[in-house]
């Protein structure tokens, strides 16, 4: 009686990992362009986004453009090792898009001809020439960032805290 059930056993396990490679290979062979998560490649890391307190802890932006408007939005992350947390997210608009908005609302967003001089930005990974042109279509920019939560300011590393718009003094 044993035999027949360790064989049945074997062959449903068998059948189990084969259904579960099929549906992995469907998953890795998705396209990625098809996708929301993918076009995240444009690096930026830059310091002060964390608070007085935590001026040079590093906020690493990986970002994505060719949205509709022009915009370009990062996702922004306590740090680039592959277990990072999310703790920021920030939506770039050009300077004609942010004259639209209302005296209230452009005051929730910082100018990036002021601010990236201000945290020292830099492109890891990009050649000098290169950075050059980002770092110039940039400028004439302005960005909005929700914190989602410090990194800095918790206690044993949990997202907790209030989330806020991280008002950058750049006017």
């Amino acid at each position: 009686m044993k035999k027949p059930f360790i064989a049945l056993a074997v062959c449903l396990a068998f059948a189990l990992g084969v259904f579960v490679s099929k549906v992995q290979l469907n998953v890795a062979s998705a396209s990625p362009a098809g996708i929301p998560s993918a076009g995240w490649t444009l690096h930026i890391d830059a310091q002060k986004h964390f608070g007085v307190a935590n001026s040079t802890q590093i906020a690493h932006h990986w970002c994505k453009g060719g949205l509709t408007g022009g915009i370009l939005e990062c996702q922004i992350y306590d740090s680039d090792a592959p277990n990072a947390r999310l703790v920021e997210v920030e939506t770039i608009v050009p300077t004609k898009v942010w004259q639209t908005f209302p005296k209230s609302e452009q005051a929730l967003w910082h100018y990036h001809r002021v601010e990236i001089p201000l945290v020292h930005a830099t492109l890891p990974g990009m050649p000098a020439a290169q950075q050059k042109k980002v770092v110039a279509s940039l400028l004439d920019t302005y960005g909005k960032i929700w914190m989602l939560w410090n990194p800095a300011n918790t206690s044993g590393g949990w997202p907790i805290g209030k989330p806020s718009i991280v008002i950058l003094p750049t006017h």
